[in-house]
């Protein structure tokens, strides 16, 4: 048995343990953080992984840390978040979840992206007044937008096809990708600024893709620039 096996047959016992000190059904402890059934069934036989996410999710839940189930290391268990209102509980889970966080930071991108084309297409109408040649740019821009999304959608589709095949050195890479552009959209002319603080701008230079990030930035800007211009 390689390393990579002896981790994840480590990862299975610790979660096993989890399922065991909560007195849960498997269907009912796959509930109680948010997975169905079937794909928990998945993770707990060694056929899927046990991602970030899904373990933060059970620390949120069951007081488990992320850290030891995933690693093995540090304290085993935390206070559960009982004392937390619904509100501060969804947030706590969103700021646990590195899935979460990213899409949230995506749907900011696409917020800033979506208000400067509906800035453009009022002010073409103050300017002339002629709805057609507003109607016309903004259809122009709306498609270079769709362009920009689809570069993300791509990536999670690779990143998702790395994990269903338990290739998790792959899946690792296209999550920083994806992490890394998104910061880097974000931010736009300030990136280049700040990107040397950044840690999964540096993840990029470790695991040899960062020649793929630059071509894959260069071409939301060009993207960005049309709709600017």
């Amino acid at each position: 048995m390689n390393g990579v096996d002896q981790h994840k047959e480590k990862v299975l016992e610790r979660l096993k343990t989890v399922l065991e000190s909560s007195g849960k059904s498997s269907r009912a402890f796959s509930k109680s953080i948010g997975l169905k059934p079937t794909s928990f069934h998945k993770v707990l036989t060694g056929t899927a992984g046990l991602t970030i996410p899904l373990a933060n999710s059970i620390e949120l839940n069951h007081g488990f840390r992320s850290e030891w189930l995933l690693s093995g290391n540090g304290k085993m268990k935390v206070n559960k978040h009982n004392h937390l209102s619904p509100l501060e509980r969804c947030l706590l889970e969103v700021s646990l979840s590195s899935i979460q966080k990213w899409h949230l930071l995506e749907i900011l991108i696409i917020e800033k992206i979506n208000k400067r084309i509906s800035d453009q297409f009022w002010g073409i109408l103050r300017d002339d007044s002629n709805l057609q040649s507003g109607e016309d740019r903004r259809t122009t821009v709306y498609n270079n937008l769709e362009q920009i999304t689809k570069v993300f959608r791509e990536l999670r589709e690779e990143e998702k096809a790395c994990l269903e095949n338990q290739d998790l050195i792959g899946q690792k890479i296209f999550a920083q990708l994806t992490q890394a552009l998104l910061l880097a959209t974000f931010y736009g002319e300030e990136w280049e600024s700040i990107k040397n603080n950044c840690e999964e701008y540096h993840a990029l230079e470790t695991d040899g893709s960062l020649k793929d990030f630059e071509k894959l930035l260069a071409y939301i800007n060009e993207l960005l620039s049309k709709i600017d211009s």
